[in-house]
């Protein structure tokens, strides 16, 4: 066959060569209408210059490949689907790096080529912030986030009279009496309740604000306690998990740069864009060290409940992990948006979380907590075995502050009638109030076992020690009875059959578990009747019962009894004997 040549137009078809020249874009044509497509580009800041390392992957596909950006800013993500793609860009930040970058994302055909995607600088502090409150700033463009934090305890930790009471005694009208903490300590004390309780009115001067002056004030974003400002710009946790919140355990930035201050947040997303907010991605948002900024400091005698999760399963990593913010934040169901303002990509129910914050509620408490109890009878006793388990919780019962608390309660009655208890546990006296005399709802003494943490010291460091105390008076731990999680406390008690009480005779064993925001003697001192947010503080959490008959008394198995004979009876009886007698002589 001759040799084809090539013609001088290069046109020539038989050309291996120009065939794929003239193939490749129709076969990039057919895989990307069969969905198989790139967009590529650079990431850049906003002087065009490149930025290297950052993260770029499909918007809102937490699942999606994430590309990081060469030397030069370069990128290449995969896209599956055709059509439209929204690309998001960021760079985690690093409070110890000098430049740090908000995130951004850009919507463009699929495939691109030369998408350029700018990430805005992180500028430095405005010394003259005024922090918004929350229906002036967040609230306009993420509605059913905030209607869900003006149902949690975080909107009114500022404005919580249980804290005010014990911090300034103002709040209730029983408030003055008993334990009132700026009474009891220093004059330039704050006890520093407002670090947490009120963190953007302390801010600015860690630990040395008063609780009671931010309420008299009135500023509607200092009294919105735990608002959306107040976690969301937050730009570091240390891991100095024993430092209460800012005074040692997190830090926050307030950024001086447009659009405004209270636009620069920190969170979870590494694919916002910046149409309204600056947003930087902080991974820690995810994790329970964010969480222990308030929720755990100065262990032994503050709280532990980080600590607490760290020695749980569900601290394992693993299928069963799970943080803070997996229980207390629970994902949304479905799809949807986090933001109802613009164009906002609809995103997984694992993007969309909860800010109802939920905690000890009656449900959440009987999901969580289970109580099971046996019974049996020996040599004129009852013995009773109930076990409490803390197979949910992802940290002790109870936990938290040092007031709350939680008791077993155990009773039996024969025929109706509490018998006495011979062996076994009771419950605590602070189970009771301090009132002579015994009132309804004192439990101390009872048969059955608390559950608490009871702190005893002295206050303002004078006088004898005393219990129970806060955990700013608190010199050693007195008591420590909480059931850490996955852990089953197990609780034997004997009862004794009365010597009156016969076989068959009904008996009825019970347990109950109560839990409590306070202690019972500071509930009826100060006179509340309810939680902060109007809710009951005791709860019963779960109860058990037996319901059976005597079949032991008198020390030992009863012997039934032999019914009386009546007259009948006794003529027959008599018959009986005299036919015996009458065959043994005729024998």
């Amino acid at each position: 066959m001759a040799k084809r040549t090539l013609p001088k137009n290069g046109r020539y078809f038989g050309s291996s060569g120009t065939l794929l020249t003239l193939l490749i874009p129709a076969l990039a044509l057919c895989l990307a209408s069969a969905g198989f497509a790139d967009v590529s580009g650079r990431v850049v800041d906003e002087s065009n210059s490149p930025i290297a390392g950052a993260r770029v992957h499909l918007q809102a596909s937490p699942d999606a490949p994430v590309v990081v950006t060469a030397p030069d800013g370069s990128f290449t993500v995969p896209i599956a689907d055709p059509g439209t793609a929204r690309i998001g860009a960021s760079v985690i930040y690093d409070p110890n790096n000098p430049i740090n970058y908000a995130t951004n994302a850009v919507v463009v055909p699929n495939p691109s080529v030369g998408v350029e995607i700018q990430l805005p600088t992180i500028p430095g502090a405005n010394p003259a912030y005024d922090p918004p409150a929350v229906n002036q700033s967040c609230a306009f463009c993420h509605a059913e986030i905030t209607a869900e934090w003006q149902t949690s305890v975080h909107s009114t930790a500022t404005l919580d009279f249980f804290v005010r009471d014990l911090f300034s005694g103002d709040a209730t009208p029983g408030g003055s009496n008993g334990f009132v903490y700026i009474d009891t300590h220093d004059p330039d004390d704050t006890g520093t309740c407002a670090t947490c309780h009120a963190p953007l009115a302390d801010a600015f001067d860690p630990g040395n604000t008063f609780l009671n002056e931010i309420v008299a004030n009135g500023d509607p974003a200092e009294i919105e306690g735990v608002s959306c400002l107040a976690c969301h710009q937050i730009h570091d946790v240390s891991g100095d998990v024993n430092g209460i919140h800012t005074l040692g355990n997190s830090e926050y930035r307030f950024p001086d740069g447009a659009p405004s201050t209270d636009r620069f947040v920190w969170g979870p997303l590494d694919d916002t864009d910046t149409s309204f907010m600056r947003a930087s991605y902080a991974p820690f948002f995810r994790t329970s060290e964010m969480c222990a900024s308030c929720h755990q400091y100065q262990a032994p005698f503050g709280q532990e409940t980080y600590s607490e999760w760290l020695a749980s399963p569900y601290a394992v990593p693993g299928p069963g992990f799970r943080s803070c913010q997996d229980c207390h934040m629970v994902a949304r169901e479905g799809e949807g948006t986090v933001c109802d303002l613009g164009d906002p990509p609809v995103r997984p129910s694992s993007q969309r979380h909860q800010h109802t914050f939920v905690g000890s509620t009656p449900q959440t408490l009987a999901d969580n907590i289970d109580l099971t109890l046996a019974v049996d009878q020996e040599d004129g006793r009852v013995l009773v075995r109930a076990e409490v388990n803390n197979f949910g919780a992802g940290h002790s019962f109870p936990t938290g502050v040092s007031v709350r608390n939680a008791f077993l309660l155990i009773e039996a009655t024969v025929n109706g009638q509490p018998i006495e208890q011979v062996a076994g546990p009771t419950v605590p006296e602070w189970a009771s109030d301090d009132v002579p005399g015994i009132q309804e709802g004192d439990y101390g003494g009872a048969p059955g076992t608390g559950f608490a943490k009871i702190l005893e010291g002295r206050i303002n460091g004078q006088g004898d020690p005393v219990w129970p105390v806060l955990f700013v008076d608190a010199e050693t731990v007195r008591e420590k009875s909480t059931i850490p999680s996955g852990a089953t406390d197990v609780t034997e008690i004997e009862f004794a059959v009365p010597g009156a009480a016969n076989l068959g005779d009904s008996l009825q064993v019970s347990a109950r578990l109560l839990y409590r925001r306070v202690f019972r003697a500071l509930q009826i001192t100060k006179g509340w009747t309810e939680t902060p947010q109007g809710g009951p503080i005791e709860i019963e959490v779960a109860a058990q019962s037996v319901d059976t008959t005597v079949t032991t008394v008198g020390g030992g198995p009863a012997v039934p009894e032999i019914p009386a004979l009546g007259p009948f009876g006794v003529v027959l009886l008599g018959l009986g004997l005299v036919a015996v007698a009458v065959r043994r002589l005729n024998a």
